[in-house]
């Protein structure tokens, strides 16, 4: 049985229904991952999880060693599934909600790799998996799914400046530290990979209220059960 693989981030909490059987402690030529891979089998298919900001959830974003985190994963699954949080950059998405983004925009912290040698890569979300996660969101009752939203990456761990979100608005939708990263190590090791983003916060300046990061760990939380059961879902269908 092939696994996929799963990459879980601040929105994620328990998932009661994944039944882990082992625990992999993996070493690569890039670090030691953010977590040890908890494979496991959920509605029939096996599933290899791995938690982007550790056991304890006590990586912050800057510091997350996504080389390790995919070089580690590539040896188990062809196909990942990110799960991610995300500021809406626009007042008229709805907050919280969820979305599963179409493109992204990275310029400021690219990842590779493609270090020693000359490699280009053209970066892409996966369309069969994001096809699949759509259709697992319609049957999960999310009918404005934003399904041609463009994620832009920050670098973090603080959060953006009003004047830096302005901009960001002309590139995009939503505002993420992470899923870029992923991606685009993803592509360069043949791995598909698509993302269900919990839309957590307005970014700084999009509406009057001041963002606050225990809020958005708290929406992120909440929002969880909406993200597990758009998985729970994608994984009966396969």
């Amino acid at each position: 049985m092939e696994a996929i693989g799963v990459i879980a981030g601040t929105s994620f909490a328990e998932w009661d229904e994944f039944n882990i059987e082992e625990k992999k402690e993996k070493h690569t030529p890039w670090g030691t991952p953010s977590s040890p891979l908890y494979e496991g089998t959920l509605h029939g298919e096996k599933v290899i999880l791995l938690r982007r900001h550790g056991p304890d959830h006590d990586i912050p974003p800057h510091r997350i060693n996504h080389r390790a985190n995919i070089y580690a994963l590539q040896k188990e699954v062809d196909e990942v599934i990110g799960i991610c949080s995300a500021g809406s950059l626009s007042s008229e998405i709805e907050v919280p909600s969820v979305s599963i983004p179409d493109d992204y925009v990275n310029y400021w912290n690219p990842i590779t790799f493609y270090n020693e040698k000359i490699k280009h890569v053209t970066p892409e979300l996966s369309g069969r998996l994001r096809g699949e996660l759509l259709k697992a969101s319609q049957e999960a009752g999310f009918e404005d799914l934003n399904d041609d939203a463009v994620y832009v990456q920050t670098e973090g761990p603080r959060l953006e400046t009003k004047a830096e979100v302005k901009i960001l608005s002309d590139f995009g939708d939503l505002v993420g530290m992470t899923m870029a990263s992923e991606a685009t190590l993803c592509k360069e090791a043949a791995v598909e990979y698509a993302a269900v983003v919990s839309i957590d916060n307005y970014a700084n300046g999009v509406k009057d209220e001041k963002v606050d990061y225990e809020e958005i760990v708290d929406t992120a939380q909440d929002n969880w059960e909406n993200i597990k059961n758009i998985l729970e879902i994608f994984l009966k269908e396969r």
